[in-house]
């Protein structure tokens, strides 16, 4: 159930209106516009909406048995090149701006309680599973990384912030990592999990089951409302020069019992235009780990690989493609922390073996993806 969207049709649609796809655009210049830059375009976003058909599809197409045989997103490649604007280079051009937070938020206390009243088959499943205790992690330093199981054990999976992460399934049977940045009902994750650039098609169906456990969605499973993506990233040349706008936001629907996913997860917080070297945890559904059957968690210290682009030691591959990368991680609270920074894009070319590579969020990326959501 792919969705062609051509390059005609996107033209197009910058002077008219149509069903299913529409633009909008959220245009300043922070730096006084001395870069000759076209902000307007910069920050253009291209958004899709789900038919009642599109969520029926979703919620139904995703039983448990095609969640274990989902197989991950491939991280994409491409060779660096730049865009160019006006003569001058948008994938280089660095925008400096004051920092930015939104809160987290805490889920509903009595959301596990509920939840294991509505989905009683995933709760008994998981109860069958592994209990055992999660060992102490430490963060590593500058130049290193630990990593180490995250909702394998039993007590991570019912818990904030560990459940607003979960696995977005995409029609046609890959999955990727994405997780719930707003109380608005909107998760974050790659672009690539939303927009396939080489075919110009939308990846749509896509479905979110926070907290998955090999197959099991303790919270119910979430169809998808509306996707969107930057301009930037559809019109970059290949995935290398778009990385930082590899970023995507959709807004999802209730779950069959009626529940919103904030409901059950809370929400992380967001934060933007900060430093490129933080002490960050990264979280998602690695297939070269437990085959993806449960979340990982890197902790390092990130490092510069570009405007907007950045980096992070960690041994996750495919299937973490959107896992978000958190600031001031803190396990049961809400508030003034756990914030996403940035989101899983890719591995090599972008850095080495035994790395991943990110777009670091700021004004260009996340800011006029949240306005034109409505995070």
């Amino acid at each position: 159930m792919f969705r062609k969207t051509s390059y005609l049709v996107i033209l197009i649609s910058l002077m008219t209106v149509f069903i299913g796809v529409t633009f909008s655009v959220q245009g300043h210049s922070p730096d006084g516009n001395e870069n000759n830059i076209d902000w307007e375009e910069v920050n253009k976003t291209v958004s899709i909406e789900a038919t009642e058909e599109d969520k029926q599809l979703a919620l139904e197409t995703w039983t448990r048995e095609a969640r274990v045989n989902a197989q991950p997103m491939p991280f994409p490649t491409g060779l660096p090149a730049d865009m160019e604007r006006n003569g001058q280079s948008v994938d280089e051009f660095e925008f400096t701006g004051e920092p930015g937070f939104a809160p987290s938020g805490a889920p509903d206390p009595e959301a596990n309680h509920v939840a294991q009243q509505e989905f009683p088959l995933d709760w008994d499943l998981i109860n069958e599973l592994v209990t055992e205790e999660s060992p102490d992690a430490t963060a590593g330093g500058a130049g290193v990384y630990t990593s180490y199981l995250g909702n394998y054990y039993s007590q991570m999976h019912q818990y904030f912030p560990y459940k607003a992460v979960g696995k977005l399934y995409i029609s046609g049977g890959g999955y990727c990592s994405a997780a719930v940045i707003s109380p608005n009902n909107i998760i974050a994750t790659a672009a690539h999990c939303v927009y396939d650039t080489e075919t110009n098609e939308w990846l749509d169906g896509w479905t979110f089951v926070p907290a998955d456990r090999n197959g099991s969605a303790p919270y119910g499973t979430f169809p998808w409302e509306s996707a969107r993506v930057l301009w930037r990233y559809i019109d970059a040349p290949n995935w290398s020069s778009g990385i930082r706008s590899d970023v995507a936001l959709i807004t999802l629907g209730n779950n069959s019992a009626g529940h919103s996913v904030t409901y059950y997860t809370g929400n992380l917080g967001r934060t933007w235009n900060n430093s490129y070297r933080q002490n960050l945890h990264a979280i998602g559904y690695p297939s070269n780990l437990n085959d993806g059957k449960y979340t990982y968690v890197c902790t390092a210290e990130s490092f510069w690989k570009g405007a907007d682009k950045i980096g992070m030691g960690c041994n996750m591959e495919q299937g973490s493609s959107g896992g978000p990368w958190i600031k001031k991680f803190t396990p049961h609270a809400g508030g003034a922390n756990n914030y996403v920074n940035a989101v899983v894009s890719g591995g090599p070319p972008c850095v080495s073996t035994g790395s991943f590579c990110g777009p670091r969020f700021s004004s260009w990326n996340i800011v006029p993806l949240c306005n034109n959501e409505g995070c």
